[in-house]
């Protein structure tokens, strides 16, 4: 599986930046399943949202396209941290990954813990 880069992504990361998301993909255990979502980052942002950087990996032989997603985070306990509706236009080829941002608004947060390296990230 490869790695593309959405155009905003493509224009403004310099070839360092997308050299470590290749690198860090390559590093990540591969998941199976016709559509994942595996966190790279997870972060607490100072207004009390969250920012939930993902591989959104298209394990089809299709193209898939996401006009609009229900994203969830979930703690180890299996707890929804934070859970909000996107609407986005993204275009993912067949049997590629792509790096995308999903950034929570503090009103659909409902965990004050860190995140950790054992939350999930379950997009609807």
């Amino acid at each position: 599986m490869q790695i593309i880069f959405e155009e905003t992504w493509e224009a403004t990361l310099s070839d360092q930046q997308k050299q470590a998301f290749i690198h860090q993909y390559e590093t990540k255990k591969s998941v199976h399943g016709e559509f994942t979502a595996t966190p790279i980052l997870l972060k607490r942002k100072r207004n009390g949202g969250l920012a939930a950087t993902v591989f959104l990996q298209n394990n089809r032989d299709e193209l898939l396209s996401i006009r609009e997603a229900t994203v969830c985070v979930v703690n180890e306990q299996g707890e929804t941290a934070a859970k909000e509706t996107f609407s986005l236009s993204l275009d993912i080829p067949a049997f590629t990954a792509t790096p995308w941002s999903f950034v929570f608004l503090p009103t659909y947060v409902d965990s004050m813990e860190e995140p950790t390296d054992g939350w999930k990230v379950i997009i609807k």
